[in-house]
């Protein structure tokens, strides 16, 4: 399957409502008007136009993108309908979340010069969230991993169309269904500065 062929297959699914009795998701129809996999694919990977033939560097990949509808991703939505309609010099908002801010000093570890705050951050990045629905209540909390596993055949088919170098997760839980390996001792071995590799 190409990129867009997995997208659109997403899209088809992910048009009705479903949850775990704690997490509720509905559609997003920014996103189902869009081209892209995710919400957050309009930061780094929209851009990549090649990406059937060239590929992706690093993926890197989130949880679930939150609520749409809640009022400190307004003008994040707002920035991605324009860049939906061509217009090449509105930027995604990485302002709107603590992840966002600081993904953008942890970038600088592969290079003092990767800036992915640029169109063009000086590699070719993906960034998407495991999860593809669009949560209606709270922003976070009370994921699990049944959940995240409702999107495991679009992760994989996203997998082999943008056939990354490298594959980076965000959290024990993205990590653990991403490759299907268990994290022990998660946060001791982070905090002894051991990320967990596959």
């Amino acid at each position: 399957m190409t990129y867009g062929e997995v997208v659109k297959r997403a899209q088809k699914i992910r048009k009705e409502p479903y949850d775990n009795g704690k997490i509720f998701y509905k559609p997003c129809e920014v996103w189902l008007k869009g081209d892209q996999i995710n919400l957050w694919t309009y930061w780094q990977g929209y851009q990549l136009k090649d990406i059937d033939e060239n590929h992706v560097d690093i993926l890197l990949v989130g949880q679930d993108w939150g609520n749409p509808d809640a009022d400190s991703n307004k003008e994040t939505l707002e920035y991605i309908k324009q860049i939906q309609t061509g217009n090449t010099a509105v930027r995604y908002n990485e302002e709107a979340s603590t992840t966002d801010k600081n993904l953008k000093e942890l970038f600088k570890v592969f290079d003092e010069n990767i800036n992915i705050s640029q169109q063009n951050p000086g590699m070719r990045l993906f960034f998407t969230n495991y999860s593809l629905g669009y949560r209606s209540e709270k922003q976070t909390g009370g994921m699990t991993k049944t959940l995240m596993l409702k999107d495991k055949e679009f992760f994989d088919l996203l997998v082999v169309a943008v056939r990354p170098k490298i594959i980076i997760c965000l959290g024990k839980l993205t990590y653990e269904v991403a490759s299907g390996q268990i994290a022990k001792d998660f946060s001791k071995k982070l905090q002894r500065g051991e990320p967990f590799r596959n």
